[in-house]
């Protein structure tokens, strides 16, 4: 089997929780450093079903136009909610803040 057919097992739900991180921590003042993205990540996931797909390398991506307005729904609650915590409650004192 070629390398570019190599079947993944993948979250799509996961994929799209991260790419639209950066813009859910934007319209807040909180801390955007490393911990702190990882944190809203793993709080918002947990909140939201998986949506595991198999496909080739490389297609994962096109998998993400599958969304539906539900899902995308659940994901800005999931998000908004994480955000909303993790800028009240970081793991890291005040002081150590990225904005």
């Amino acid at each position: 089997m070629l390398e570019a057919n190599k079947l993944l097992v993948a979250n799509i739900m996961e994929e799209i929780v991260e790419a639209k991180l950066d813009i859910f921590m934007a319209q807040y003042d909180i801390c955007k450093c490393d911990m702190c993205r990882a944190d809203v990540l793993a709080l918002a996931l947990n909140k939201l079903p998986p949506k595991y797909v198999v496909s080739t390398s490389g297609d994962v991506y096109s998998r993400l136009q599958t969304t539906t307005t539900q899902m995308l729904a659940e994901i800005t609650v999931a998000l908004t909610s994480a955000v909303e915590l993790v800028g009240k409650k970081p793991r890291h004192p005040l002081e150590e803040s990225v904005k």
